[in-house]
C-alpha cells in the first residue's frame, strides 16, 4: 500500500475525507493501529454526527475472544481519560452490559472514592445515586463499613427480623408467633403467652421498613416478624371490645390476639397497643408493636 503523508502549518486540513453515502475516512492495518490521530492544541480525534439515532463517535471490538475494550481512554495528566457532556436532555453517559457489570470503577487513590456522584442542582429532588432490581431483590451491597451524615429514611412501617418457621407450619401475615419448644415459630395457641415473639410482617398496607438477620444461604423456611413499629395484626375481640390504645396480648384463638384484661398475667406477653378499635368479632387492625 503506498504510503500518503501531507503536513500543514496553518488551519487548513491535513487530511480530508467526503463522501455523500459511504465513509469519509477508513484506515485499516492487519498488524498495526488501523489509524492514528495527534495534535498538541486541539482533540486528537473529533467527530460529530447529523444522525438522529447513532452516535457521533463509535468503537466496536469485533473480537468475541477479545479482552480489549470497545472505547479505550486514558490521561497522564490531572483531566479526565473520558468525559461524557449532555447539553439537551439525553443522557451524559449511558453503559450496558449482557454477562458482567455495566460499569466497573477502581482506583489507587489512598484518599479518594473509585466512584464519586454529585447532584449539583440545588433544587433537585433527584437523588445523586439511584439503584433499582428488575425482579424487586437487591439493588444495593456494600463490603465493609457505610457512612451516613444525613438522614436515612425507609418507606416501611416496622423494624422487622427474619425467624424460622416450623416446617410444616403456615402462618399469614398478621398472624402472632410464638417460640416453640425446639426454638422456631409458630401461630400462638394460648391466652398471655409468655413465649410471644411478635407478629408475621406484611399485612395490610404496611410492609417492614427494616429486615434484620437476612440469611440467604439459610436452608430453613425464614419470616420476617415485626419487632418495633407499626404492623396490621389479627386480633379477636369476642374476648373483650378493643379500643384505641388499649394492650394487647395472645389469644387461645390460633394466631390471633386479644385485649390483655389481666395485669397480672401480662407481663412479659404483651404484644402491643392498639391503634384502630375492632368492637366484635376477629378481624385485622394495625397496632404498635411493644413487646413487654
Amino acid at each position: 500500500m503506498p504510503n500518503f503523508t501531507r503536513k500543514t502549518k496553518t488551519a487548513e486540513i491535513a487530511i480530508l475525507g467526503d463522501s455523500d453515502g459511504g465513509t469519509g475516512i477508513k484506515g485499516q492495518s492487519r498488524s498495526g493501529q488501523g489509524g492514528f490521530f495527534h495534535s498538541d492544541n486541539l482533540e486528537g480525534v473529533f467527530g460529530e454526527s447529523n444522525s438522529p439515532v447513532t452516535a457521533a463517535v463509535a468503537g466496536l471490538q469485533l473480537n468475541p475472544a477479545g479482552s480489549g475494550a470497545g472505547v479505550y481512554g486514558e490521561h497522564k495528566g490531572s483531566g479526565a481519560a473520558i468525559a461524557g457532556v449532555n447539553k439537551g436532555t439525553g443522557l451524559g453517559a449511558f453503559f450496558h452490559g449482557e454477562i458482567k457489570e455495566g460499569v466497573v470503577a477502581e482506583t489507587k487513590s489512598p484518599t479518594n472514592a473509585a466512584v464519586a456522584v454529585f447532584q449539583n442542582n440545588p433544587t433537585s429532588s433527584g437523588a445523586a445515586i439511584y439503584a433499582e432490581h428488575i425482579a424487586g431483590l437487591t439493588a444495593g451491597f456494600f463490603r465493609g463499613n457505610v457512612i451516613v451524615t444525613g438522614d436515612v429514611s425507609f418507606p416501611g412501617a416496622d423494624c422487622s427480623e427474619d425467624f424460622t418457621i416450623k416446617e410444616d407450619v403456615f402462618a399469614e401475615p398478621g398472624t402472632v408467633m410464638a417460640l416453640s419448644e425446639t426454638g422456631e415459630l409458630v401461630p400462638c395457641e394460648e391466652a398471655y403467652e409468655k413465649k410471644v415473639a411478635g407478629v408475621m410482617a406484611g399485612a395490610g398496607s404496611h410492609r417492614p421498613g427494616i429486615i434484620m438477620d437476612k440469611q440467604v444461604n439459610s436452608t430453613a423456611r425464614r419470616q420476617p416478624i415485626a419487632l418495633v413499629g407499626k404492623v396490621f395484626c389479627r386480633v379477636d375481640a369476642s374476648y373483650g371490645s378493643i379500643e384505641v390504645g388499649d394492650l394487647l396480648t395472645s389469644s387461645a384463638t390460633q394466631g390471633h390476639a386479644m385485649k390483655a384484661a389481666d395485669p397480672a398475667r401480662s407481663l412479659g406477653a404483651v404484644i402491643g397497643k392498639a391503634m384502630a378499635p375492632l368492637r366484635n368479632g376477629r378481624g385485622l387492625i394495625p397496632i404498635l408493636i411493644s413487646l413487654q
